[in-house]
């Protein structure tokens, strides 16, 4: 493409078939009038299923988007269901991506003297 956005495109299309029109005689070597509207007709079609196919695209992409949110709720619930059947330090806990109570690192102190204030 050479710059121009598909409606600009469009429009000098339309300003070429509204003058060629109007003036029969115009002549570009090969091409005749009925041949450049069908060639402007058919990129009207391709544009129109292009957008369709975009709409579609759009729909999909947040119909998969809703159901991954709906599949990480429901394992976030089994594995807080597992957290309440078998315990925190339960195997079933681990397995479903959860971290053992018996592995987590105990918490590290901030601080020297637990003040907060520098020592002078």
């Amino acid at each position: 493409m050479a710059g121009k956005s598909f409606d600009e495109i469009l429009a000098d299309a339309d300003q070429l078939i509204r003058v060629w029109t109007a003036n029969p005689t115009l002549s570009l070597g090969d091409v005749t009038l009925p041949m450049f509207q069908t060639k402007v007709t058919t990129f009207r079609a391709t544009r129109a299923h292009t957008e369709d196919l975009r709409t579609q695209l759009t729909q999909s992409v947040n119909d998969g988007n809703a159901q991954a949110d709906e599949l990480l709720d429901l394992t976030v619930r089994g594995r807080g269901g597992a957290k309440a059947q078998f315990g925190r330090d339960s195997t079933q806990y681990e397995q479903l991506g959860g971290t053992r109570a018996s592995d987590r690192k105990p918490p590290k102190r901030k601080g020297s003297g637990g003040s907060g204030t520098p020592k002078s």
